[in-house]
């Protein structure tokens, strides 16, 4: 079954600015990107076209994860109403799809000022981990009070997948956030000497909300959560994500990419026009598992040559396989000629 993404359900007024965007003629080829990650995808209650139009993150974020459950070579079963997916083969998986999102009051993620460009990183960071735990802890409430009696649900790994788009250039705070939510531990740019081989890095319990409230970070530290099997996360599945897999080579626009450099702490920075570059579908994202998951995920399920996939060792250690290219942060720029 497919579905018309692009015919306007909800009036102008309504319509989020990169929907509207869409439909300009040029943006034919980032449409078909958008098409292609809804293949297989069903509109099950209806409303799914409706809501992409007016508010666009979440539904791109569900496409995405879509596509990107088939690039794991899932195939999910559309027929049941929620979680948002269902794998029965090679072995069961339910992931439900969820969005970091701009606090009550906050900016919208799209567009940005230089006034938006952070100048305390850690603050940045800290923010948007709040927006992680928040969204985290809210599927959490929707599985034990909903999802766990479903016959199609119990006894079967759950994954949530967060995409983060809790403010404009949320892509800058990359893994830092997931990483101090999830493990407790946060890698501190701002405290690193000039000069050092290493990035200060230490353990954070958690995070303040207000001067009166804390919001509990490392939530993979114990079995407080042992029905979470992993977090699928990516701070780069956007619409820059979009365009950087459209088919148009002819647009006027440079990419700027970070990536590892080694045992450097500075990454190694690419800058290539359109026509040049190239981006996996799965280049950015992160497969974090839980190691006191009662339902732990089958070995290689989730692994992909483009994926970081985290797993903790029996003393605490992080252990990140991935690809040495690994896509860190993404930027681009666009020319645009006036008339």
């Amino acid at each position: 079954m497919t579905f018309d993404l692009f015919t306007p359900q909800v009036e102008t007024a309504r319509q989020h600015q990169v929907f509207r965007m869409l439909l300009d003629e040029q943006y034919a080829p980032e449409r078909a990107v958008l098409n292609a990650w809804a293949r297989g995808f069903e509109d099950r209650d209806g409303k799914f076209v409706q809501e992409f139009q007016m508010t666009f993150e979440s539904g791109l974020w569900e496409l995405y994860l879509n596509a990107a459950l088939r690039g794991w070579g899932l195939s999910p079963d559309m027929s049941f109403a929620s979680p948002d997916f269902v794998v029965g083969e090679p072995m069961p998986l339910c992931v439900e799809a969820a969005i970091a999102a701009p606090a009550k009051g906050g900016k919208a993620p799209i567009g940005y000022s230089i006034a938006d460009i952070p100048d305390d990183f850690t603050e940045f960071n800290r923010e948007a981990a709040l927006r992680i735990c928040n969204s985290f802890n809210a599927k959490v409430r929707r599985y034990r009070n909903y999802y766990s009696t479903l016959p199609h649900v119990a006894d079967k790994p759950f994954v949530i997948g967060i995409g983060a788009f809790d403010r404009p250039l949320a892509h800058f705070a990359a893994s830092r956030p997931i990483f101090a939510a999830l493990y407790g531990l946060y890698h501190d740019e701002s405290a690193t000497p000039r000069g050092a081989r290493r990035v200060v890095s230490y353990n954070v319990s958690s995070a303040a909300k207000s001067e009166t409230v804390d919001i509990p970070l490392g939530l993979f530290c114990d079995d407080q959560y042992a029905e979470v099997s992993a977090v699928v996360y990516s701070s780069l599945a956007t619409w820059g994500k979009v365009r950087a897999l459209a088919d148009n080579p002819l647009a006027k626009t440079v990419y700027t990419t970070y990536h590892p450099n080694g045992d450097d702490i500075k990454p190694r920075i690419k800058a290539t026009l359109k026509a040049a570059y190239e981006e996996h579908l799965l280049d950015g994202a992160y497969v974090l598992h839980n190691p006191f998951a009662r339902r732990p995920i089958a070995k290689g399920m989730l692994s992909h040559a483009r994926v970081a996939e985290v797993h903790v060792a029996t003393d605490g250690e992080l252990l990140i396989d991935a690809p040495e290219d690994f896509l860190l942060v993404r930027t681009l720029m666009s020319v645009r000629e006036r008339a």
